[in-house]
């Protein structure tokens, strides 16, 4: 079951392990809540989206907003990879931790003037523009600071990823990108501006998108949009697609075939002369993390019971936020009945709930289980609400744990 969604997670003797190191070893040596992830995984995620492509060789910017940690950042940047961010913060801790400014590309709909200075004076590779307004405000600042820096305007291709709605972006109503119908008339504007280098288009249109076919008609419409301003005489050189590929949550998950993605891409772009952008977050880094937590107590209910674990919403508020549903799992595996449960946190809030109706053997008072899948946006967004402490992250090398 495990490995259908997680290879590097396993049981063994009944214990569950992450990589090489038992969680019973972690509990001896830290308290829980805890997040734990595997640098094998993330690295062998990067390695194989890489292998994937072979026609092409795209440049790969990690999403950093996925998260955005010191090791994750150091693992990558080794590896040759290159980081799409969107804000002051995410652009200087991804130089800090070697990343190399010319392989990142700053994203967002609300760059700050102090942030495109910033940005100006590092020498970034890009900014992918958002709107006609930022594009305006960005040459302003250029020219003051009498730096050139390339562009790419972002394109909301009103494409509906069929995903959940709050990590939509490629919609008409969503605010990411500009409209197809004003690409056109930018390029015009700006075609002899001396500090802006418009060199190609980007495109984002959501997250954990499980289904190929909206990646299709998005890359389908890009592809014509940079056909007709090639006709127009505009050199377009750059494409960035974004990222948004889905992982498993859940045991029977559907997801999308890497390679499948991969020759969808080459198939639409491998011959039209282009450097390929990339930018996956979540399919890197997601199904490494694992939320260690315990057993506070069982409560039984009046017409269901609970299993009332350390960790909280301030800890991992996907489910509460987007209702995301994570497979939950005993780190101690035993041959007792299977019951069902309620899996909540302790914050004084109704959707402070993990999984509902969850089958699971049954669990008692100091149980360790495990959250899986929680690599991205889990601790980046984790918070000290209820005042319950910021929670503690460590990082799994086989048997190796690096805790800082």
């Amino acid at each position: 079951m495990i490995k259908k969604f997680n290879k590097y997670l396993s049981y063994r003797n009944n214990s569950l392990y992450l990589d090489e190191t038992s969680f019973e070893s972690i509990k001896k040596k830290y308290s829980t809540p805890i997040y734990c992830y595997s640098l094998s995984e993330i690295h062998d995620n990067f390695i194989a989206l890489k292998n994937s492509f072979t026609k092409i060789k795209p440049l790969i910017c990690y999403a950093v907003k996925a998260n955005n940690h010191k090791q994750i950042l150091g693992l990558l940047s080794k590896s040759g990879c290159g980081a799409d961010v969107v804000s002051k913060g995410e652009l200087k801790k991804s130089i800090e931790n070697g990343i190399i400014p010319h392989k990142i590309v700053f994203s967002g709909v609300g760059k700050t003037a102090d942030e495109i200075k910033y940005a100006l004076k590092k020498k970034i590779k890009q900014l992918n523009v958002e709107s006609e307004e930022e594009l305006e405000e960005i040459a302003e600042i250029a020219k003051g600071e009498k730096k050139k820096i390339n562009i790419c305007i972002r394109v909301n291709p009103d494409v509906d990823p069929r995903t959940h709605y709050k990590i939509s972006t490629g919609r008409s109503e969503d605010k990411f990108g500009i409209p197809n119908s004003r690409i056109v008339e930018l390029f015009e504007k700006y075609k002899h501006n001396e500090y802006l280098e418009i060199v190609g288009l980007s495109i984002h249109i959501g997250s954990q998108i499980q289904n190929i076919r909206p990646f299709e008609i998005a890359f389908k419409k890009i592809k014509t949009q940079i056909e007709s301003l090639r006709k127009l005489g505009f050199d377009i050189s750059v494409l960035d697609l974004g990222g948004g590929i889905g992982i498993r949550y859940l045991e029977n998950d559907q997801i999308i075939n890497l390679k499948k993605y991969c020759l969808l891409v080459e198939k639409l772009f491998a011959n039209m002369k282009l450097e390929i952008i990339i930018e996956p977050g979540r399919s890197l880094v997601g199904s490494s993390g694992i939320l260690l937590s315990s057993v506070i107590r069982k409560k039984s209910g009046e017409k269901k019971d609970f299993i009332i674990i350390d960790a909280g919403m301030n800890n991992l508020i996907r489910p509460a936020m987007y209702n995301a549903r994570h497979e939950i799992l005993p780190v101690q595996r035993k041959n007792l009945k299977k019951n069902k449960y309620d899996f909540v946190g302790p914050i004084c809030e109704s959707a402070d709930i993990f999984i509902k109706h969850n089958i699971s053997q049954a669990l008692k008072k100091d149980d360790l289980v495990v959250i899986c899948s929680v690599g991205a946006y889990g601790a980046c967004m984790s918070s000290d609400y209820n005042l319950r402490g910021n929670i503690k992250e460590i990082f799994i090398k086989k048997n190796e744990i690096i805790n800082e």
